[in-house]
């Protein structure tokens, strides 16, 4: 059985994302939503896609969906995912799953009270490089992780208006790349016990980069990095008992990695990451009837949400 998609919103991460869905055999994108007819058709027009709204509301009401990816900025993922689940359809919610935990929170109450599937889409968890270490981690061929360090620093022009720096439209670096690291601490090591932060917020008065130490009950400890103004190695070294892991930039989307064990040094290489990863998960769990997945659990995505809400009252003094 085919399911049809609508995409809400027009930007880079949508077109990727229509892109990417097409490796999936019994998924088809039918239609997309916008602010405007004129953005929406376009982005139609251009990717072969059978209807364009002009509105988010008409896209809800629109009865040929049967589940919706939020592609907007971070302060529009509540709204439209709510929307999207009163009008029936399960939603796909590109990260971070909304601006806060409070808005976190009530898009969960609304999955379960509808029924309708939600996911996060923290599209690193799917992709088959991480899946394969993360499976032989679990296996306990490394033994215990006890140290992640993790970063995602790039350089961004300071634009003002753009979303990166602007605060009404979700800007700042822990909420768009930061929380890519903290995803792998948590996946791999669990909720932590403790945490410092440190950082710097900028003259638009977002946070432009963020450096925090975690800790476990364990002894297990992470050292995360974000940023958007200056250059970072953007990779992920993973210390465990017997090996280390190393992956390289981009560490989110790799397809390689190196592990450096007592004999020596195995490269591994795995299939291409892509969006697309995640939507077959997310099709296991409709035709299970799921409404969250267990590898991007709505505990995790709380929970994480509550931690940046905690690092970001840090960074500013409150």
């Amino acid at each position: 059985m085919t399911i049809r998609w609508g995409v809400a919103g027009t930007g880079r991460i949508a077109s990727d994302f229509v892109r990417d869905i097409a490796a999936i055999h019994d998924a088809e994108v039918v239609a997309v939503g916008s602010r405007s007819i004129e953005s929406a058709t376009t982005f139609a027009r251009a990717r072969a896609i059978p209807r364009a709204h002009g509105s988010i509301d008409d896209l809800a009401d629109d009865p040929d969906i049967d589940i919706v990816y939020v592609a907007g900025i971070h302060p529009v993922h509540h709204a439209h995912a709510i929307a999207m689940m009163r009008a029936g359809k399960h939603v796909l919610v590109e990260k971070p799953l909304a601006m806060n935990s409070a808005e976190v929170s009530e898009m969960l109450d609304v999955s379960r009270e509808t029924g309708r599937f939600l996911m996060e889409a923290m599209w690193m968890r799917f992709n088959p490089l991480h899946v394969h270490l993360k499976n032989r981690v679990d296996s306990g061929e490394f033994g215990r992780v006890h140290t992640i360090t993790s970063d995602f620093t790039f350089a961004a022009p300071r634009d003002p208006s753009h979303r990166l720096f602007d605060p009404a439209k979700g800007g700042g670096s822990l909420l768009d790349v930061g929380i890519y690291p903290i995803n792998l601490a948590w996946w791999w090591l669990g909720t932590p016990r403790r945490h410092e932060v440190a950082g710097v917020i900028g003259p638009t008065g977002v946070d432009e980069s963020v450096d925090i130490r975690l800790h476990w009950a364990d002894g297990g400890s992470a050292h995360l990095t974000c940023g958007s103004t200056e250059s970072g190695p953007r990779t992920s070294t993973v210390e465990c008992e017997r090996a280390t892991i190393v992956i390289p930039a981009p560490a989110h989307s790799s397809r390689v990695a190196e592990i450096h064990g007592a004999s020596g040094v195995e490269h591994v290489s795995e299939s291409a990451p892509g969006l697309h990863h995640q939507v077959a998960e997310v099709h296991r769990c409709i035709g299970e009837g799921l409404i969250e997945s267990d590898r991007m659990s709505h505990r995790d995505s709380l929970d994480i949400a509550s931690f940046m809400d905690r690092v970001l009252l840090e960074l500013h003094g409150r």
